[in-house]
């Protein structure tokens, strides 16, 4: 273990960062709000991270400042809303294959595994192997070392159609052009007929806002790169087998707290007044 002085491989700058910030938004504010989102894992693999590299948590409510909770409330309802659409999928096909694109240091398996399922977690070959010392593979559970936008992890996966596939991509789809993700979303209608994906997704003012933030914290390499203008008219005309099978802005489904600190309140209520941030669910229709 390192020494109190000893510093982090990961700075809070880098692109690598937005693996450890959603992982401690999820452990702090589900300890807080158990009833939204329960994730025991999370807490854990922060805790021995923390221990491990010596990471200080503490620059992130620095630098967010009076919007830390909402800053941090935002991974835990991106959570929430995608294991929600998941655990309704596995309803109806509990042995499916579930993917989960850019997992960076996502801990969904562990809340959502049913027992029949089978699971690949898919990122670059750094985070796979960083994961891979607190969150080893399993019978059922998969890691794929590699870019999403590789599409050779589509030919690794087990799919049966028969019993369906959903994809996840979380916190992702922002950081891609708008060329990336027609290309990826073409090939995953091709590829899985009758499969699902949920994302999320901002709107050009939420880009606006999130990546002039951005630019004054000099972190560059972390600007967004698309937005969400019309779920329907964005994605649908990408391949003819592409529905929209459920859309909604970011927060209509999390229940409000009245114990949060008024500016999130008020946050939640700015973003959604101005519509800047939705979650989307494809559906690829069978052909």
């Amino acid at each position: 273990m390192p020494d109190d002085n000893s510093k982090t491989p990961y700075e809070f700058n880098s692109v690598q960062a937005t693996n450890f910030m959603p992982l401690w938004g999820r452990a702090t504010y589900s300890k807080r709000n158990p009833e939204l989102l329960n994730d025991p894992v999370a807490v854990d693999l922060m805790n021995r991270i923390q221990n491990d590299l010596n990471l200080d948590y503490s620059l992130i409510e620095k630098t967010h400042k009076k919007r830390v909770e909402y800053f941090g409330l935002i991974f835990l309802a991106r959570a929430q809303n995608m294991d929600n659409a998941l655990k309704n999928y596995l309803s109806t096909y509990p042995e499916c294959t579930v993917v989960n694109l850019g997992i960076g240091l996502e801990t969904n398996f562990f809340r959502c595994d049913n027992h029949q399922l089978q699971w690949y977690d898919v990122d670059f070959p750094d985070v796979i192997n960083f994961r891979k010392k607190y969150l080893p593979e399993s019978d059922r559970y998969h890691y794929l070392a590699q870019s999403v936008l590789n599409f050779s992890w589509m030919d690794k996966i087990q799919f049966i159609r028969e019993k369906g596939i959903f994809i996840i991509a979380g916190g992702l789809f922002m950081y891609f052009t708008k060329e990336e993700i027609s290309n990826l979303i073409s090939k995953m209608a091709k590829k899985f007929p009758a499969g699902e994906l949920i994302f999320d997704h901002t709107a050009k003012n939420g880009v606006k806002i999130a990546n002039k933030r951005t630019l004054k914290a000099g972190k560059t390499e972390m600007l967004f790169k698309s937005y969400c203008k019309n779920p329907k008219k964005d994605y649908e005309p990408i391949h003819p087998s592409i529905r929209v099978k459920d859309q909604y802005l970011y927060w209509k489904r999390t229940k409000i707290n009245p114990q949060w600190v008024k500016t999130t309140k008020m946050m939640i209520k700015l973003s959604t007044l101005l519509k800047m941030a939705y979650f989307i669910h494809l559906k690829f229709e069978k052909k």
